[in-house]
């Protein structure tokens, strides 16, 4: 039965909150729709790979450290298809375009997830590009869910990240984040961007591990997101710290 009564609750939730916040509203289509996983990503495509500009969602910590494990080799020809994508693109075929997209199925059965999913590309600003991936956990009517679904998914999808653009705008006419961000909290990122642990930041800096993960917390408000990965790619975009791949030892 199509869920016609979720996809007008979820436009009239999107249209009456003053800012969107991508948990709640992932944890609404997760309901409505009975999705498994979403995933959300606006990035920079560009010849020497993707440059991350904002990334959320529901995948569990653990998961997200075996994907990245794979590797920018793996991930980044991966990410540059589905980002250039001009039409929903169904996980099925990401194998038959590029082969290596095997070995991220492979970890995503490995932790027992879905591999039935579909990215859906979204329109964004120049020079960025952005997708919205969800995955079902039973595949037997994975024709008939998108036969009936994908319009409203898409739909939702692209009302939200116009929602979370809308937000990042407003924030850019407020003070600019060079000026807030300490050189404390700045160092502290620079070092989460090389893959330290707080102990190990905190042994670097001098420092408490408490006071490191007060910086921490101040940079991910100050910059707008809600976890450190986040707080890192935000930074390395603005320009506030290089990227691991920059920073000298």
């Amino acid at each position: 039965m199509i869920n016609q009564k979720g996809y007008f609750d979820l436009l009239d939730w999107l249209e009456s909150e003053e800012v969107v916040r991508p948990q709640p509203f992932f944890k609404r289509m997760q309901a409505e729709f009975a999705i498994s996983n979403i995933l959300y990503i606006d990035a920079i495509p560009a010849a020497t790979g993707v440059r991350l500009h904002r990334i959320h969602h529901t995948y569990a910590p653990h998961v997200v450290r075996a994907v990245t494990a794979l590797g920018p080799h793996v991930l980044t020809p991966l990410l540059k298809h589905a980002l250039t994508s001009v039409r929903p693109l169904d996980w099925s075929m990401l194998p038959e375009t590029i082969p290596i997209a095997q070995l991220l199925l492979s970890v995503a059965r490995e932790h027992s997830l879905s591999t039935t999913g579909v990215c859906y590309p979204l329109a964004s600003r120049e020079g960025h590009a952005a997708l919205f991936a969800i995955s079902v956990a039973d595949a037997r009517d994975w024709r008939q869910f998108r036969r009936h679904y994908d319009r409203d998914l898409h739909t939702l999808a692209a009302k939200f990240h116009a929602a979370v653009l809308e937000t990042s705008e407003e924030g850019s006419n407020r003070q600019s984040t060079h000026s807030i961000l300490t050189g404390r909290e700045k160092e502290a990122l620079t070092w989460a961007a090389a893959g330290k642990s707080y102990w190990e930041i905190a042994v670097i800096l001098g420092i408490s591990e408490r006071t490191v993960r007060y910086f921490m917390s101040n940079a991910r408000r100050k910059l707008n997101v809600v976890s450190n990965t986040q707080a890192v790619a935000e930074a390395v975009w603005q320009g506030l710290i290089s990227g691991p791949d920059n920073r000298s030892e």
